[in-house]
C-alpha cells in the first residue's frame, strides 16, 4: 500500500510518472493532500465510494529506500477491464526501467493474487509496441492469447498467466 514514510520520493516522481486516465487511489492528482490520496487507496482495497470502479489494491514499489513504480491489483475484471487493462496495472518511473524491477514486482503482485485474492489466473494487457511490458509479462510465464485492437484503437496484446 501506499505509505507516508515515502511520500516525500512519490512526489518527487510525479513528473517521469504518467497520468493519463488517473487511476483512482494509484494516481495522485499533484494538488491533494497526501491524507486524501491515501484514504482513496483504502477505499479502493476494501471497496467503498467506488461508483462504477471495482475493488483494487494499489502497490508503491519501493527499491533502495525510494518510490520507483506503482502496481494495482484487480480484484476480478468487468466488462471493461476484460477489453483494456486486465487484472493488473504497473508502472515503473523513467528513471528505474530496464533495471528487472517491473519483473519482480510482477512476481510479487501473481504471489498476491494467488495467496490473498484466491485467483487461478490473471489477465494483463499491453500495447503491442512496449517491449519493456512484453518481456515483464513473458519472463512471469505470460502466454499470449491474442493480439487485437483495443477500445481506443491500438493493437494490444491480451495474456493470461496461470497462478
Amino acid at each position: 500500500m501506499p505509505s507516508k514514510e515515502y511520500w516525500e520520493s512519490y512526489k518527487e516522481s510525479y513528473n517521469e510518472m504518467s497520468h493519463d486516465g488517473c487511476v483512482k487511489g494509484m494516481d495522485w492528482d499533484g494538488k491533494s493532500s497526501p491524507e486524501a490520496y491515501f484514504q482513496e487507496a483504502i477505499e479502493m482495497k476494501e471497496g467503498r465510494n467506488l461508483g462504477e470502479l471495482i475493488c483494487a489494491t494499489n502497490f508503491w514499489v519501493i527499491a533502495d529506500n525510494e518510490y520507483v513504480g506503482r502496481m494495482s491489483i484487480r480484484h476480478e475484471l468487468n466488462d471493461w477491464l476484460r477489453n483494456y487493462g486486465g487484472h493488473i496495472g504497473y508502472e515503473i518511473k523513467i528513471s528505474s526501467r530496464r533495471k528487472g524491477i517491473a519483473t519482480k514486482a510482477l512476481a510479487l503482485a501473481l504471489k498476491y493474487c494467488q495467496v490473498e485474492l484466491n485467483l487461478k489466473e490473471v489477465m494483463l494487457t499491453c500495447d503491442d509496441q512496449n517491449i519493456g511490458s512484453i518481456k515483464t509479462i513473458e519472463k512471469n510465464n505470460g502466454l499470449l492469447k491474442e493480439k487485437r485492437n483495443d477500445q481506443s484503437g491500438r493493437l494490444s496484446r491480451y495474456y493470461i498467466i496461470e497462478l
